[in-house]
């Protein structure tokens, strides 16, 4: 496992692809901001072209583009030219048990579509260091072939359907990083600051042992730097001191910890490199708003 899995393994992202759009001539969709529950929305057009709305930016989505809101914001889909006069409301066709197939009329669709959603846990590292939004082509890439992968699926359910959706759109969350890492290679943050010979050691070390008394002397040894020099690039760089950063990474690795295995707080707590389970407590209810036990039942 490289840095960049454990990073999504601590968000806990599991991916999902919730609609198929068959729309025609006017048609709208609003997608509001989910507060229920954590979730980054994505958007790939298969075929035609489409407006998406956006902080009053609006983005031409052509086919085989992505469009994807890391937090999962406010936003609208429409025809481009939209007229709500001529408008027809989209309806449910089809529920499957992967996702629904909705359209806005009998006719030959214009406009095809898939929209899906990465689920996550906050705080999770690996979204906060995303931009708002990402909009690229997928075409001459590897995706091209995954795309069609989408649309086998979304024409007839075979078996394992949800299982095969839903694990795509985990490949499909791996590739978007890819794609933006080499895109933005100067962006502040952990996923460039993995880059960067300097840091790369100092971080791999947190990552992958955040229990270990890491003391700012000898991560800045590891990065072959004075102290000093250490701080001021490790903050130019990720935005966040080493102590925050560590202290980031383990209580997600706790959180990760509560959810999936049946531990104790106490065992738990010192597995991250907590001394006491009240020290430990006190700064995951500090993070997450509410003790640790409490959050392993609702989390």
């Amino acid at each position: 496992m490289d840095i960049i899995d454990h990073l999504i393994q601590l968000a806990q992202i599991q991916g999902e692809i919730h609609t198929h759009c068959l729309f025609q001539d006017h048609w709208r969709v609003e997608n509001p901001k989910n507060a229920a529950r954590p979730q980054g929305a994505f958007h790939i057009l298969l075929q035609g072209e489409c407006e998406l709305w956006f902080e009053e930016q609006c983005f031409l989505l052509q086919a085989g583009d992505i469009f994807f809101l890391p937090k999962g914001q406010l936003h609208r889909l429409q025809n481009r030219g939209f007229r709500a006069e001529l408008a027809n409301p989209p309806c449910i066709l089809e529920r499957s048990s992967a996702y629904q197939t909705v359209a806005n009329g009998d006719g030959e669709a214009k406009v095809e579509m898939f929209c899906g959603e990465f689920l996550y846990n906050p705080p999770a590292t690996i979204i906060e260091n995303l931009p708002d939004y990402l909009h690229f082509s997928l075409k001459n890439t590897p995706l091209t072939a995954l795309i069609s992968l989408f649309k086998t699926e979304a024409e007839k359910a075979r078996f394992a359907h949800y299982s095969v959706i839903n694990g795509l759109s985990q490949v499909l969350f791996s590739y978007i990083l890819r794609i933006y890492l080499a895109d933005n290679p100067n962006t502040i943050g952990i996923l460039t600051a993995l880059q960067d010979k300097r840091l790369s050691a100092c971080l791999q070390a947190i990552l992958l042992a955040p229990e270990k008394p890491w003391q700012v002397p000898t991560l800045a040894e590891l990065a072959n730097m004075s102290r000093a020099n250490f701080l001021r690039v490790f903050q130019q760089k990720i935005g966040v001191s080493p102590t925050k950063l560590l202290m980031q990474i383990r209580l997600q690795q706790a959180a990760l910890l509560l959810k999936q295995t049946q531990g104790n707080v106490l065992n738990i707590a010192l597995s991250v490199g907590y001394q006491s389970e009240a020290h430990f407590s006190k700064a995951f209810k500090a993070v997450y708003g509410m003790p640790p036990s409490v959050w392993r039942k609702t989390g």
